[in-house]
């Protein structure tokens, strides 16, 4: 550039808009006839002023795309704002009854995901054949071609020599659309071994509802109709999802009601919701259950249950009952929680007594040990004051009724592969309830049970950095003899693959999306390409039509009707709800309102009704051979944790928490998020381990100073800070630092809890715990 001039420079306009330096021209030529000539009397010429704005807005190309995030699974329906080709805008999209027009914090955050620097744009291809944390995997760029044949020489073999179920596919966090195709692929290959990151997240909340009615998913709650919610370790404000919809109804809670609803939360750890809620009550780690239970015993002692609820929708009350009112006093429990009896009696009058009232569950309060039974625990308190199915109690989530899929097609390959018993033993006495076991891979591979696996393929996972104890994957991934990854960007995982195949971000494929958990009544998302895909990106929808057609025989018939590619499948399962234009402009499509009290064909147990003795436990265990004789195994109880780590070495108890702006996809590597990671703090780009004032000064220690957190299984560096918000037997660790890889901005700042974690499970749901980790904290 010289003297300031180039034919392709850009210039300024109306906040911070650009245009080429040809349409600035043709626009400063026309502005004398406006301001000049245009005048009468003093006054703007109105009809040159819209003509000149009609001009600006042509040479500048302005438009708004209807889509849906994934920067967590609340999948949000968005608006994306594209000038000249650039996305530069993410609003919500106001059609969507579940977050009513909302997005939370990161969503902007979009916009870093798509112009991320560290983004790869070609198949790479290692060549050093060593693998593990800090080597160099010596990529070099190779075709599209040259990739898809190595996979597929890989995948005709495996298929030739019946060994499809030596095929072990990651699925993270995707479009609803390409995990169903991902589920589709699986099936018609013939592997058993899909595993998703399901069982590092809400198994033991699907479980502990499925014991109780049936339905194994989400709980979903009327947030706009409650008077009182009790939380039980439940961040609303940071980590439930749908985010965006917690951050609108918490307003609508607290501010536009004439009644104002009470926010209770029970947590360990002072997190922001704790500081937005009427009352913080902290509570002993693990004890949850034993609360519930307390209450429990308070509400019926007390003839302060539903008695019509409870005579004509519920079975098993009496059995609860009895076992409730002599084993589960609030004096046993107050002993337990560290709780004072008063309150634990104060709080079951008031839930009871204000109703409609919600018992809402998260994360800390049951992924534990024995995490299931607390959930089921924290579920019956909403049956006790009949919030089931009722305006503002709980609700039961519909999705989109999709057009069905053909017919998949088998043949005796893939017949055989499918029955074969996947290598997370999910479904027999280890672990009976179990529909996936996230973290059970690593031993699995390591120990090659029940069978060695040959190829694995990842989508979008990076289990290495989200799962507890990161050696044991680190281990894992080295012995697996091939892996491909498909990502926008190279992950911790992905530095282990022998492939890495560049996938589109959100903002520029198709799909469809519904949440799993939000209003209740149904609701469409589409996922439409706001901007071209960048370099050689590939959606993963499309990447696997390709290898469909590629594999051939029964594989390629079974995605032969499903549209040949990404935008075509979206618009087939989606034909039977909205018009397909109408979908494009609306970019979202919301069923029929919700229906209460569908009692008599809502629960699906042995009885029909809500089961406090859950016949569904029972006959589970009776199908796979587990002998329960006590009739407590049935119900909702406390059971004493299991620990990792002697309480006398390791005297402390890691909390590993989530915070607002840890991002879902997995990488940290956005400078808007690191700035705002740690709101309560005031502060970003850093990991802190906090712990309460009076245990640190025992221990003495230094605000501020450097210090070691040990566990039996590793330790991690990072600064000390005091907290009064902080449970005495706690130390509490934000996750999302600590990564290895993807990129400038987040590589090599703060430290991963989760590497310091042991493996453990809650039993019965097969989910990870993560709370359950003793350590010790003292100076570097």
């Amino acid at each position: 550039m010289k003297n300031g001039r180039n034919s392709e420079s850009k210039y300024k306009l109306l906040n911070g808009l650009k245009i080429d330096r040809r349409s600035f021209l043709k626009l400063t030529a026309f502005i004398p006839g406006l301001f000049g000539g245009g005048r009468a009397n003093g006054q703007l010429d109105v009809t040159k002023a819209h003509s000149f704005q009609e001009n600006i807005r042509d040479s500048l190309k302005e438009n708004w795309v209807a889509t849906s995030c994934l920067n967590c699974s609340g999948r949000c329906a968005i608006r994306v704002r594209v000038v000249n080709g650039k996305a530069v805008r993410i609003t919500g999209n106001p059609l969507s009854k579940i977050s009513e027009g909302r997005v939370c914090p990161k969503a902007h955050i979009g916009l870093q995901v798509l112009y991320d620097p560290e983004r790869i744009y070609s198949p790479l291809k290692r060549t050093n054949k060593d693998k593990g944390i800090g080597i160099d995997p010596k990529w070099i760029s190779i075709s599209w071609e040259e990739a898809l044949d190595e996979i597929i020489n890989r995948l005709i073999s495996m298929r030739e020599r019946g060994r499809t179920h030596q095929l072990l596919l990651f699925s993270g966090l995707n479009s609803i659309s390409s995990e169903d195709l991902i589920r589709r692929f699986a099936d018609a290959f013939g592997t058993p071994n899909l595993i998703t990151e399901n069982g590092l997240e809400n198994e033991t909340e699907k479980l502990g509802h499925w014991m109780a009615d049936g339905h194994y998913e989400e709980l979903v709650y009327d947030l706009d109709h409650t008077h009182y919610i009790l939380a039980f370790g439940a961040d609303l404000l940071e980590s439930s999802r749908p985010l965006s919809r917690y951050l609108r109804k918490w307003g609508r809670l607290r501010r536009e009601k004439s009644n104002r609803s009470k926010v209770v939360i029970v947590h360990p750890y002072y997190s922001i919701t704790s500081a937005k809620s009427d009352e913080w009550i902290p509570i002993s780690p693990g004890t949850d259950a034993a609360l519930a239970m307390g209450i429990a015993h308070v509400i019926i002692s007390e003839q302060l249950f539903d008695k019509e609820f409870i005579s004509h929708w519920t079975t098993g009350f009496e059995t609860y009952k009895k076992f409730v009112l002599s084993q589960s006093s609030p004096q046993w429990a107050s002993k337990i929680t560290g709780i004072p009896q008063e309150t634990i009696y104060r709080i079951a009058r008031e839930f009871s007594q204000t109703r409609p009232a919600i018992a809402i569950m998260g994360k800390e309060a049951i992924a534990w040990p024995e995490g299931s039974y607390a959930s089921y625990a924290i579920f019956c308190l909403n049956a006790l004051v009949g919030g089931i199915d009722r305006l503002g109690g709980i609700l039961y989530q519909e999705v989109p009724t999709y057009k069905e899929m053909p017919r998949l097609v088998e043949d005796e390959v893939a017949k055989k592969g499918r029955n074969q018993p996947p290598i997370d033993f999910r479904r027999t006495p280890r672990f009976p309830a179990a529909r996936v076991i996230t973290n059970q891979i690593p031993e699995s591979l390591l120990r090659d049970v029940p069978y060695p696996i040959q190829m694995a393929i990842g989508f979008n996972s990076n289990l290495l950095f989200s799962a507890p104890h990161k050696e044991q994957w680190d281990r894992a991934l080295k012995k697996l003899p091939y892996y491909v990854h498909l990502s926008p960007f190279v992950s911790e995982m992905a530095l282990y693959a022998d492939l890495v195949l560049p996938t589109t971000t959100y903002l520029e494929e198709w799909g469809y999306d519904h949440s799993s958990s939000g209003s209740g009544s149904p609701e469409l998302r589409i996922k439409q390409p706001a901007v071209r895909p960048r370099g050689q990106a590939r959606s993963v929808t499309d990447i696997l039509f390709e290898i469909s057609k590629r594999v051939k025989g029964t594989v390629q018939h079974s995605f032969a009707l499903l549209g040949g590619n990404s935008r075509e499948f979206v618009k087939l399962r989606t034909s039977t709800l909205i018009p397909w234009k109408d979908l494009l402009s609306m970019g979202v499509w919301v069923g029929k309102g919700y229906q209460y009290k569908k009692y008599h064909s809502l629960f699906k147990t042995p009885s029909r009704r809500f089961e406090f003795y859950s016949g569904n436990l029972k006959n589970l265990f009776l199908e796979i051979g587990i002998e329960r004789k006590e009739d407590f195994e049935f119900l909702p109880h406390y059971k004493e944790i299991r620990f990792l780590g002697e309480r006398k070495q390791y005297p402390l108890i890691l909390l590993p928490y989530q915070p607002l702006m840890m991002m879902g996809n997995g990488s940290q590597n956005y400078p808007w998020a690191q700035e705002t990671f740690l709101p309560m703090q005031g502060m970003g780009w850093d990991t802190l381990v906090e712990i309460n004032s009076e245990t640190a000064k025992a221990l003495n220690l230094k605000e501020g100073q450097s210090v070691w957190v040990e566990s039996p299984f590793k330790k991690i560096r990072t600064r000390i800070k005091f907290s009064e918000g902080v449970h005495p037997e706690v130390v509490a660790i934000p996750m999302g630092q600590g990564h290895d890889a993807y990129g400038k901005w987040q590589k090599g700042i703060g430290v991963n809890p989760n590497e310091i974690l042991g493996v453990d499970y809650d039993w019965i749901s097969g989910q990870s715990a993560f709370y359950n980790t003793r350590v010790k904290v003292y100076p570097v």
